[in-house]
């Protein structure tokens, strides 16, 4: 890991960005490297930075978070990008980390949470809310068992 993790905070709304960049700067491992509210600003800065993370809302002013994290994943596919949203978790964590995101976190989550988030996806693990986390696991057991029966033709 880097000496300091290097953040591109992408948000359509600008009160956001700020109050997401302060709380990364006030961390001793982390900065703001860069600031953007739509996709043609975020590939922008992320190629005259080379940021070690992207937070990424799903709103933009230009398109979809969705496809900005598409981009990203083609442009560096080892960049790593955590998306920020206030959309519901159960609908869109799985497309965003399909897309290629490494975390979902929803801005209602306490501050320190984001901070907690960061912090694991550049560990290389994958960040979710506890709720959710607990709804996969729970409904873990039951894909194991229906994939299994169907190995032996149960």
């Amino acid at each position: 890991m880097p000496d300091r993790i290097r953040v591109l905070v992408v948000d359509d709304h600008p009160l956001v960005r700020r109050g997401i960049a302060d709380l990364i700067n006030r961390q001793d491992d982390m900065e703001v490297c860069g600031e953007a509210d739509s996709i043609s600003g975020a590939l922008q800065v992320m190629s005259e930075t080379s940021p070690d993370l992207m937070t990424v809302d799903l709103t933009l002013k230009d398109g979809s978070g969705l496809e900005l994290i598409k981009d990203v994943k083609a442009r560096n596919p080892d960049r790593r990008v955590l998306v920020s949203s206030m959309q519901d978790e159960s609908l869109y964590a799985e497309r965003c980390i399909k897309a290629g995101a490494r975390g979902y976190i929803n801005k209602e989550e306490a501050t320190d949470k984001v901070v907690e988030a960061i912090r694991m996806v550049m560990a290389g693990n994958i960040y979710l809310s506890p709720a959710l986390s607990s709804r996969i696991s729970n409904a873990w057991p039951a894909v194991k068992a229906t994939k299994r029966r169907r190995r032996l033709k149960l």
